[in-house]
């Protein structure tokens, strides 16, 4: 054998040594960090499919929620403990009054008297258009306290002459029902 033969065969030797312990060394746990990194992908990935599959129920919800809310607006009106007619009537005369509603009469009635709750119908009358009515009754719907319109009646006052540009004027009778609890 030759001395470059041999040189070349030491130099292979070499190489493939040094090929070897690179693979040992550096291929082989990088292949297996590798492929435990996919593995821990492929998880993820379940794992957001599944939290996706999750997140997609909550526009629903949210939709619910919103039509829970609008259906139960109205359940934290409160039923107090006792008449409180005073204050509520004042209340009634403004909403009356800033919807320039006249001639206002304002007539309890007699309580009526149940298992769990008395009621309170008071009568209303006065005049004005039918624009302030109804101002008038969204303004009773949201107060505070828990009432309720039972009958509304309205008529037109032909005792006055139509004058240009100003709307009739309507003679309103409105009977609604307070309740509250004994005291």
């Amino acid at each position: 054998m030759t001395e470059a033969t041999r040189n070349k065969t030491i130099v292979v030797g070499i190489m493939a040594a040094v090929i070897g312990i690179a693979t040992v060394l550096i291929y082989i746990p990088q292949q297996r960090e590798l492929n435990h990194l996919r593995t821990e992908i492929s998880q993820e990935k379940l794992r957001m499919s599944d939290n996706a599959r999750i997140c997609s129920a909550v526009p629903a919800t949210l939709r619910q929620v919103q039509t829970l809310k609008k259906r139960y607006s109205k359940f934290d009106q409160r039923l107090p403990k006792q008449i409180e007619l005073g204050g509520f009537l004042r209340e009634i005369s403004g909403n009356l009054a800033q919807e320039s509603l006249v001639n206002q009469s304002i007539e309890p009635e007699n309580p009526r008297r149940s298992e769990l709750f008395h009621t309170l119908p008071i009568v209303l009358r006065f005049r004005g258009t039918y624009l302030s009515l109804a101002s008038f009754l969204k303004r009773l719907s949201e107060m505070e306290r828990l009432t309720q319109v039972e009958r509304i009646t309205v008529s037109g006052d032909s005792s006055e002459p139509s004058k240009p540009g100003q709307a009739w004027g309507l003679n309103i009778e409105v009977l609604m029902n307070i309740y509250f609890t004994e005291s």
